[in-house]
């Protein structure tokens, strides 16, 4: 998986605690410019809200255990919507450690873009103009694949999608693109982050994980992903033999 030590540059906190982001993993020696120097950024799901407060829930990496963060803070449905994917900037204030379950004191939040695998023809998918990114960091976090990329676009980009080769829905590692296209060709380097649920091809019976093609700045790049317990056998490797 492509991954990358991240720093932290934080805005003003404006509306519900709504932020712009340029973290996604808990770190220690960022510079937050008065904020915590020891927040932790992660990409999480926005669950429930009430009076009460906030859950979210998120996972440290791949299959780790499914942590349950709550925050004493109403969110307005009407602006995110429950079960919406989002990056939150947060500390633990009950006393556990990062990636244990408790309260948290959250002090923003980022709406990202969410989205499903589409499917499409490879020539369909190949006909998309698609232009390069920076992969800052691709990495999986249970049934979502989570991606902060460098782009060059004005407003938003024009096309911003996971698409996969529906030829390869049955094989045992499905071929997934992440396929970019600026809406303006002399737009400016931006961070942009987005998280894919990719349950409808993950859980495929025939899935034994999942291959992520994308065009990098060295060209054509992919990714593998597998299952737990589905790891390819290495050669000459007897799968039931006793662990060493």
């Amino acid at each position: 998986m492509v991954t990358k030590k991240l720093t932290t540059t934080l805005g003003a906190i404006f509306a519900f605690l709504l932020i712009g982001i340029m973290s996604a993993s808990c770190n220690s020696d960022s510079n937050t410019g008065g904020l915590p120097a020891d927040l932790c950024v992660d990409f999480a799901t926005f669950t429930k809200t009430s009076d009460n407060g906030s859950v979210f829930t998120l996972r440290k990496s791949a299959d780790s255990e499914l942590v349950t963060l709550t925050a004493a803070v109403k969110i307005d449905t009407e602006k995110l919507k429950p079960g919406s994917r989002v990056i939150i900037h947060y500390l633990p204030s009950g006393g556990q450690q990062p990636y244990q379950s408790g309260p948290i004191d959250l002090y923003g939040i980022s709406e990202i873009q969410n989205g499903t695998p589409e499917k499409a023809s490879l020539s369909t998918i190949e006909g998309w103009p698609s232009e390069r990114l920076k992969m800052m960091s691709l990495t999986r976090s249970g049934q979502y694949l989570d991606v902060w990329a460098e782009l060059s676009f004005s407003s938003k980009p024009e096309r911003f999608v996971l698409a996969v080769d529906e030829a390869t829905l049955s094989d045992e590692y499905p071929q997934l693109y992440i396929v970019f296209t600026s809406d303006n060709s002399i737009g400016r380097i931006r961070q942009y982050y987005a998280s894919f649920d990719l349950s409808s091809v993950w859980d495929l019976p025939t899935c034994k994980g999942v291959s992520v093609n994308y065009e990098g700045t060295a060209g054509n790049e992919s990714v593998k992903f597998d299952k737990p317990g589905r790891e390819p056998i290495t050669p000459g490797e007897d799968p039931d033999a006793p662990a060493k």
